[in-house]
């Protein structure tokens, strides 16, 4: 019989794998890498304001990922980077601050750095299989949207596409699920589960869908390896994760250099 902690775990992160890795090929075809980091880090904000106003802190992170998305997109291409890079840091900082500052909050940065993929319950699953509904309703219903907005957002409006709305979307549905993954996996490491599957089935995709269904099997191969490696060698698991992770990258590369 399945121990229910185990089944809790191996669920919780092959939802978010589902989650994470059609996002990260929308945000590789947007130029978004970047952009999770950063919401990762204002997560951590969201995270400590909720705590100290008593409130689910997966509320918190969400809203403030939310705002600094809305932000981004009104901001021009050119500012884009540097608005990215003023926000990561900032926001990184001034949760270190609050930590400090409110030590009765009971904020562990290891927990919010590098997740607490261990301890997740019913409640946590229930959620992610909201957001992957939702998120794989978004991607089907509008898909050939945003493939067009993807690649050529210009042509995409001219032919009706309203690319602009498309652009919003993408950048909020970012903003919720790295709000929520980051909670399992934590700031540092939820965007490399996103980003880094998706990396790597480029080297093993030619069209669109394919490359999406490659990001899922190599994000669900490295979370099922890395729980199963950081259980038996006794590892930090989110790290475990995102390093086999980038192993199966390496080696996906590699054959597809041959």
């Amino acid at each position: 019989m399945i121990d229910t902690f185990l089944l809790y775990i191996v669920v919780s992160a092959l939802l978010a794998s589902l989650i994470t890795a059609p996002l990260g090929c929308v945000g590789l075809w947007n130029g978004l890498a970047f952009f999770g980091d950063t919401l990762a880090h204002a997560s951590l904000l969201g995270v400590c304001f909720s705590v100290l106003l008593h409130v689910p802190y997966g509320l918190g992170a969400v809203l403030v990922c939310l705002g600094i998305a809305y932000f981004i997109a009104k901001k021009s291409s050119k500012q884009s980077d540097v608005s990215l890079a003023v926000i990561s840091y900032s926001c990184l900082s001034f949760s270190i601050l609050v930590i400090s500052i409110f030590p009765k909050a009971n904020l562990d940065p290891n927990t919010l750095l590098f997740g607490d993929l261990l301890n997740v319950g019913l409640p946590d699953i229930f959620v992610l299989v909201f957001a992957l509904l939702a998120l794989w309703g978004v991607i089907t219903k509008y898909w050939h949207a945003i493939l067009m907005t993807s690649f050529d957002a210009d042509l995409a409006q001219t032919q009706g596409v309203p690319a602009k709305t498309i652009n919003l979307m993408i950048l909020f549905a970012y903003a919720i699920i790295i709000g929520l993954v980051m909670k399992m996996l934590g700031a540092l490491f939820a965007p490399a589960l996103t980003i880094i599957p998706a990396a790597a089935a480029r080297y093993c995709s030619t069209t669109p869908k394919q490359m999406i269904t490659s990001a899922v099997l190599i994000s669900c191969a490295s979370s099922l390896i890395g729980i199963m490696g950081s259980l038996y060698f006794d590892l930090p698991t989110g790290p475990s994760i995102i390093c086999i992770s980038a192993i199966l990258m390496v080696l996906v590369k590699a054959a597809g250099t041959r």
